[in-house]
């Protein structure tokens, strides 16, 4: 049975600068519920970037389904805020601004991947590029990718359609061995210095900056464990 990892960037925040920490917890000791080992089921919350938070799973193919309906019943539970949850649709034509979907196949036994998570405050005309660039970088090293950004309204199994104009995307890029891991994390990181306007912040930072602009975070998800990658490159490249 084929393994996925799959990742749902959402806003479910009462502001649009920052995420509620005692939320999240609760959205993460639920997680903790629906994770089932003989399954290979593995769920919890990768990033936090801005308002948005990001639920990444490792999961059979055959579990997707039942997966994302089981979040999609906790998100609703602790939400605060219900745009992206209001944008989702049965029928594409009626799909909003709404969740932002990706999932890529696993490439080693314990799907190992890293997650990049974008956030924006009046960025939105700019967004959709960096992402796309992080992804052009995992293709171009012949990488598994997922992302989110879609020329049409996009159907995530077990909750239904989303739309095109999401501004907070994410990238899944799967990797086969650890080594991997810095070599890309520090490619990725390097080729976003290029864009004006873009911060590299820690997980759970707000979107504390001088508008319009972006941020984003970039985890590490190993064997269903989260890794926030901002302490190891700032050291890694002698950053203040």
């Amino acid at each position: 049975m084929e393994k996925y990892i799959t990742s749902i960037s959402i806003d479910i925040s009462y502001d649009d600068v920052k995420t509620n920490p005692i939320v999240n917890s609760k959205i993460e000791r639920e997680l903790q519920n629906i994770n089932n080992k003989n399954k290979g089921v593995k769920s919890t919350i990768s990033n936090i970037t801005g308002d948005d938070i990001v639920i990444t799973s490792l999961v059979p193919e055959n579990l997707i389904n039942e997966t994302n309906k089981n979040i999609l019943k906790i998100l609703k539970k602790y939400a605060e805020g219900f745009d992206d949850l209001n944008g989702l649709s049965d029928n594409p034509d009626d799909a909003g601004e709404s969740i932002s979907y990706a999932t890529a196949k696993v490439a080693s036994d314990y799907g190992d991947a890293l997650i990049i998570s974008f956030d924006t405050y009046g960025g939105e005309d700019m967004v959709n590029e960096m992402a796309l660039f992080v992804k052009d970088i995992g293709e171009k090293y012949g990488f598994d990718v997922g992302c989110s950004i879609y020329d049409k309204p996009k159907n995530i199994e077990g909750i239904g359609y989303t739309g095109v104009s999401t501004d907070d995307p994410v990238i899944i890029i799967t990797f086969k061995t650890l080594e991997e891991l810095p070599k890309l994390a520090g490619i990725i990181f390097g080729g976003l210095l290029s864009f004006d306007n873009l911060y590299f912040v820690k997980k759970g930072t707000g979107t504390n900056i001088l508008p319009p602009g972006v941020i984003y975070t970039m985890s590490a998800f190993l064997n269903g464990n989260v890794i926030d990658l901002y302490e190891g490159i700032k050291r890694r490249y002698n950053l203040l």
